[in-house]
């Protein structure tokens, strides 16, 4: 259910599952004038802009959100009124609904005709296509932005950046541990894939199979968990749970960093800055993709008894 609040609450990229919006959309509608109501699925594609924002009629979509088993005080507590249309890699235009607090951020950062990724959660199938709800977007970095970047990192960019509201919570990707908590907004981590990020904080997963990796999140503002309580180095964390909020730039970064020998700093550089610092280790290893990590594939969750074999 949180999915379906991500935009306005905690957001996490790494719950939504890569799509393909012409795969989705050649579903055959219900017989009839029937529509598909399912629980929630999380996905994420790209699009083209084909049309800003304007109002729609959203009564049947709270009703579905409803029939999906979503609590009638979570559907009134989500602003949606308006929809925006995106047009698919094959040239289908689509309608989609959009969380009210997205629609300024959206006129402002992606151009009519322009590029960006929807994260959206999928909650019905109608005669007139799938009914999904936009909890965040992202858009392709320009040649200038590319050489700019955010901050966090200048020869390459180590992650991916959001743009969010700030003081909007962020949750953690999967269960761990707190093992690096900066609170100078100004702190430099010098080597080249971390960059200038501001407050973060870096969190040490553990999963099943033994494999270990860091998530961190940056250009934080308060960091603070869901209750209020700090966030501190050594703090037992489950998914889902707030991390901190957006700062004020209304953009967060957000890295992956698989513990793996082959992508290992080994330099006496590394090791002259950082070497008597636990809390840095998450430094020494190569950034993948939030979009295309996936979790629990890399920490062996999705391992059949058959296939241990």
């Amino acid at each position: 259910m949180l999915l379906l609040v991500e935009g306005a609450a905690a957001f996490d990229p790494a719950r939504y599952q890569p799509a393909d919006l012409d795969v989705i959309s050649a579903r055959k509608p219900p017989v009839g004038r029937g529509v598909d109501v399912f629980p929630a699925r999380a996905y994420r594609f790209d699009v083209t802009l084909a049309s800003r924002a304007a109002p729609c009629k959203t009564d049947f979509l709270k009703w579905a959100m409803q029939t999906s088993g979503i609590e009638q005080s979570q559907v009134q507590s989500i602003p949606i009124s308006r929809c925006i249309k995106v047009r698919s890699a094959k040239g289908k235009v689509l309608s989609v609904f959009i969380q009210d607090v997205l629609t300024e951020s959206l006129e402002k950062e992606v151009p009519q005709d322009g590029k960006l990724t929807l994260y959206a959660t999928l909650i019905y199938f109608g005669q007139e296509g799938p009914g999904m709800i936009v909890n965040e977007f992202t858009r392709p970095q320009t040649k200038q932005q590319a050489r700019q970047d955010c901050g966090c990192g200048k020869d390459s960019h180590s992650g991916g950046d959001y743009s969010a509201p700030a003081g909007t919570p962020l949750s953690v990707m999967e269960d761990g541990i707190v093992v690096k908590v900066e609170e100078n907004e100004q702190a430099i981590v010098n080597i080249p894939t971390a960059g200038q990020c501001g407050r973060y904080v870096v969190v040490k997963h553990t999963f099943p199979n033994g494999r270990t990796a860091f998530t961190r999140y940056t250009h934080l503002g308060r960091l603070t968990g869901k209750t209020g309580k700090a966030i501190s180095v050594g703090l037992q964390v489950r998914k889902g749970d707030n991390i901190g909020e957006v700062g004020s730039k209304g953009i967060f970064h957000f890295e992956i960093r698989p513990l793996e020998t082959a992508t290992m700093d080994k330099s006496a550089a590394w090791t002259q800055l950082y070497g008597a610092e636990p809390g840095m280790d998450w430094s020494r290893f190569g950034t993948v993709d939030p979009q295309t990590f996936e979790a629990d594939v890399f920490g062996g969750k999705n391992v059949t008894p058959a296939s241990k074999k």
